[in-house]
């Protein structure tokens, strides 16, 4: 039976990021193993600082763990199909998308929920997909309390923040810790589309670099962003504004994060010229594969005078069925 074994302060993290990619095995126990926690899985998965160990495992005995489990006669065959596999948790809020056929249903589902999970305090439904210039959507409370507002935390890290007011998706949480792995003490780092600030506070914790600046154009996240610089004790320059009109006066930088797979290509122009040679950019885009990603980059970095040297490029979640969040990591050469 396969585990991951990881350190016990993560435990809860990565237990809800597997249920994200549903790969948590809700039919056998999570267990302890000195300061270490062994999560079952339902396949191997590679995720850093994490190790894939096989042991027995204990079959789980009564307790509910899912959803579905909870609405069973409850709803019947045909709704219970519809119940959403997995959704988001970002602190102590659950984020459902309720699907067509279960609208007279979702007071039933955020009542069970409460019930089954009890680490959710608010759930919340989506309202609308991510459109807005912020990455925003509109949310509505469906049970629990009536607030927003919640405490995120990830990787030893405190985030705070109003998850219809800002953007956050608590699905890449191990893509962030990927990057922020590979930050060298001494590096002049920039964090373009900066949100509530996890890229630049993981960073912050986990390396000694020279500076980080975050820039945010959201009004409201950058107002969680600076909450949460003093929460985590960090030493980061954060910039309210456009990256394209705040990067430029800002001078060059050994490592750019560019978060924003929709758009962050379009912005390239900007942050080629502010890159030192031998940097390193980190850029997000939405591909059927990495090869597609990377494909689009070095055309986009070639369109604008510049050849570049692909590091790394790694898939680090779904969009859609067929769409993926992809990462290109790559260096001007």
């Amino acid at each position: 039976m396969i585990h991951i074994r990881v350190r016990r302060g993560r435990a809860e993290e990565l237990r809800q990021e597997l249920i994200g990619k549903e790969l948590l095995d809700s039919t056998r126990k999570i267990l302890s193993d000195g300061d270490s926690v062994l999560i079952p899985i339902t396949k191997e998965i590679d995720i850093p600082g994490t190790e894939l160990v096989e042991i027995p495992g204990e079959e789980r005995e009564g307790r509910l763990s899912s959803l579905r489990e909870a609405l069973a006669g409850t709803l019947s065959d045909e709704e219970l199909a519809l119940v959403p596999a997995s959704f988001d948790i970002v602190g102590d809020i659950a984020i459902l998308k309720i699907p067509g056929g279960l609208e007279n249903r979702k007071k039933t589902m955020a009542e069970a929920m409460l019930k089954t999970f009890k680490n959710i305090h608010v759930v919340a439904e989506k309202k609308t997909r991510v459109r807005t210039k912020y990455r925003t959507m509109k949310l509505g409370i469906l049970a629990g309390e009536q607030r927003k507002e919640t405490e995120h935390r990830e990787h030893n890290c405190i985030y705070r923040l109003n998850i219809e007011t800002c953007y956050f998706s608590p699905r890449l949480g191990s893509e962030r810790l990927r990057v922020a792995e590979q930050c060298r003490d001494g590096e002049r780092i920039l964090v373009m589309f900066a949100g509530v600030g996890p890229y630049a506070v993981l960073i912050a914790k986990r390396s000694k670099p020279g500076e980080i600046y975050a820039i945010e154009l959201n009004p409201e996240a950058f107002r969680y962003l600076e909450e949460n610089l003093r929460i985590n004790k960090v030493n980061i320059t954060p910039i309210r504004g456009d990256v394209r009109q705040e990067t430029p006066k800002l001078g060059k930088f050994d490592r750019i994060l560019m978060p924003l797979p929709k758009d962050a290509g379009n912005f390239l122009d900007v942050a080629l010229p502010s890159l030192r040679k031998n940097g390193v950019i980190h850029l997000y885009d939405f591909a059927h594969d990495e090869e597609e990603s990377i494909k689009k980059v070095k055309r986009s970095c070639n369109n604008l005078g510049y050849r570049i040297e692909t590091l790394n490029a790694v898939k680090c979640g779904s969009y859609s069925p067929s769409l993926f969040r992809t990462c290109v990591d790559f260096r001007v050469i």
